[in-house]
């Protein structure tokens, strides 16, 4: 009688057991669906959108390369004229106000010249070109037709940028999530719903289009006075918002 009293205990308990962890179990997904949004994220309506914002801006400083090309028939004489001349340069763009910071040796080059049928060493040409930064556009006329008069014959175009676009880039972000907000507003009425809030936004990175320099071959009796126009340059962005239907 005893040993039948412990099986049926031993069986109530067992199915006691199974009962409190199926309740259990029971709480526990019934909290994890309370907490995440109706549908799920993934099954949620929504909307995608891709934004555009662009914003201009003056320059305010141009970035140029400038440089001295020599040749003789030895090395040495070669280098000789080259260093007098790039020497003359460095100290006019200096004298002109252009810092030490923005004034950056960008190549120097050493090369044999040969005659007509391509065989023969006949001299040497010497290349030396500096990176300059050009803070004062007011003067960058001045300073090209100065450089040129010192002994500069390479110039490279000049590009134009803004130091510091930060401000700038806010702006176009901020024109590139209201037009995604625009777009996505007429598409929602469009489709007979309403706008919820932002379930993700990114934005898309790229590079920003330059000028390509091209190269000028100047001869100090052929210089004018430079005229430069700075003209605007664009900065744009672009998002990726993704909005709730409602």
């Amino acid at each position: 009688m005893a040993s039948r009293t412990l099986i049926i205990f031993g069986v109530f308990t067992s199915v006691l057991l199974v009962a409190i962890l199926a309740i259990v179990l029971s709480l526990l997904l019934t909290s994890s669906a309370q907490a995440q949004p109706a549908g799920g994220a993934s099954t949620a309506r929504h909307i995608t959108v891709i934004g555009q914002g662009e914003v201009k801006g003056i320059p305010d400083t141009a970035y140029v390369q400038i440089g001295v090309e020599t040749e003789a028939n030895t090395t040495q004489a070669a280098l000789a004229q080259n260093n007098t001349q790039a020497e003359a340069i460095i100290d006019r763009l200096k004298e002109l106000g252009v810092a030490e910071k923005d004034i950056q040796t960008s190549s120097f080059n050493i090369s044999a010249t040969y005659d007509n049928a391509g065989r023969q060493v006949v001299g040497y040409r010497v290349s030396n070109m500096v990176s300059v930064t050009i803070r004062d556009l007011d003067q960058a006329g001045t300073l090209l037709d100065q450089v040129v008069h010192v002994g500069a014959n390479r110039v490279y175009g000049i590009r134009f940028g803004v130091a510091d676009p930060t401000e700038l880039l806010t702006q176009a972000r901020d024109q590139a999530v209201a037009d995604a907000r625009v777009r996505a507003g007429q598409l929602a009425q469009s489709s007979g719903n309403n706008l919820g809030d932002i379930l993700v936004i990114t934005e898309s990175i790229g590079s920003m289009p330059f000028p390509v320099p091209q190269e000028r071959d100047f001869a100090e009796d052929t210089m004018a006075s430079v005229p430069i126009q700075t003209g605007e340059q664009s900065f744009s962005a672009q998002v990726q918002v993704t909005f709730a239907l409602r």
